[in-house]
C-alpha cells in the first residue's frame, strides 16, 4: 500500500472510531434519551400562546391578506402566455392581426421562433387563422408567408430590454 492510501484508510478508521464513541456515549453514561415528563412543560407553553393568540385581534387587512393566502388561485399567477389578438380592422385592413416575434432559438440546424407566444419551425403553420406558414427564421426577423393573398409579412424581433 502506498502512503497516500495508509493516511486514508487510517483517517477513515478514526472517523469511524469517533463516530462510535460519539453515539454510543449516552447509552455507555446511562444518560440515554430524555423522559418524556421533561417535555410536558413544552407542551403547556405551546397551548399558552395559542390561547393568547385567540386573544389578539386582526386588522381588517391582516384578516384579508389571510383569507386571500388560504383561498385557492383562479389561475397560475407566474404563467405568462401571450394569446393572438383579434383582427382589427384599419390601415392594415380588415383581417390584419399583430403578431409579435419574441424570440429566437438556433439549435444547430433547427431554428425556432417564438411567435406571439408559440414556438414554431420553417414550414409550420401559424395558429392565429388564415393560411399564414413560417418560411424563414433569423435572429433579427422571420418571413411570415400568407397563402391566402399571395405576399410575405417580414416581422421584426420585438426587442424587451429591461
Amino acid at each position: 500500500m502506498s502512503k497516500r492510501e495508509k493516511i486514508i484508510v487510517g483517517v477513515m478508521v478514526f472517523s469511524i472510531l469517533f463516530a462510535l464513541v460519539y453515539f454510543m456515549s449516552p447509552a455507555i453514561t446511562g444518560q440515554g434519551a430524555k423522559p418524556a415528563e421533561q417535555y410536558t412543560g413544552s407542551e403547556k407553553i405551546i397551548q399558552e400562546i395559542a390561547a393568547e393568540l385567540k386573544k389578539v385581534a386582526t386588522s381588517p387587512n391582516e384578516s384579508y391578506v389571510i383569507a386571500r393566502a388560504e383561498a385557492a388561485w383562479a389561475k397560475d399567477p407566474f404563467y405568462k402566455k401571450v394569446l393572438p389578438v383579434a383582427a382589427k380592422a384599419g390601415p392594415g385592413g380588415a383581417g390584419a392581426q399583430d403578431i409579435v416575434y419574441s424570440g429566437y432559438v438556433d439549435m444547430g440546424e433547427k431554428k425556432l421562433a417564438v411567435i406571439n407566444g408559440n414556438t414554431y419551425r420553417v414550414g409550420d403553420k401559424l395558429d392565429f387563422g388564415g393560411a399564414f406558414y413560417l418560411t424563414s427564421v433569423e435572429p433579427s426577423r422571420v418571413v411570415i408567408a400568407d397563402r391566402q393573398n399571395q405576399r410575405n409579412i417580414v416581422i421584426k424581433l420585438k426587442d424587451e430590454s429591461f
